[in-house]
């Protein structure tokens, strides 16, 4: 249950970072804000603790309440965390968190986050994390918003610079056969 504090509060960030927004979304997610751990190796391998893949599937279970498909353009996305306690704990840590939580069910990655807020506030009594998400407009084209269409072949894709025209080596290759022939 958000408390019309926390309302007020996820209603102020989303008017500095998306201010165009025609919509958002908020949520509470109670408990202890979970942090992301370093990544730990073992033979040779990355692995991550089984309390990071718990924390995260609990964090992703309360986002897909009000996500029932990814959001496909940019997104801003701002959080508060408020602790239990006053150990160090980095604030990029557990935005990694809710970001890495959110892949595949606020949106299909988080490269499409373009505006980011997160603060750590103390809250002994009633620990919890204030997450609040909405399109963002950027000129920087995120997700399935940006998508070109091959010259050559005709098919989708997403270009990884702003002049990139074709979907592969072998299109632009193609391109230029056709172009020296004629």
């Amino acid at each position: 249950m958000t408390s019309p504090l926390d309302k007020e509060l996820g209603e102020r960030i989303m008017s500095l970072l998306a201010p165009a927004a025609p919509s958002s979304w908020g949520l509470v997610i109670p408990g202890e804000p979970p942090t992301k751990s370093r990544p730990r190796f073992s033979n040779g391998r990355v692995y991550k603790l089984e309390a990071d893949t718990a924390a995260e599937d609990r964090t992703g279970w309360h986002l897909r309440q009000l996500f029932r498909s990814p959001l496909t353009g940019n997104v801003a996305v701002g959080a508060v965390f408020f602790r239990p306690d006053l150990r160090l704990i980095d604030v990029d840590n557990m935005l990694k968190h809710v970001l890495d939580a959110a892949n595949g069910i606020v949106w299909h990655d988080d490269s499409q986050v373009t505006a980011l807020y997160g603060a750590a506030e103390l809250d002994a009594r009633e620990p919890r994390t204030l997450v609040v998400i909405a399109p963002h407009a950027s000129t920087l084209k995120r997700g399935t918003d940006n998508v070109a269409t091959c010259r050559p072949c005709g098919g989708a894709f997403q270009p990884r610079t702003a002049t990139q025209r074709f979907c592969s080596r072998d299109c632009a290759a193609a391109s230029r056969r056709k172009a020296v022939s004629a």
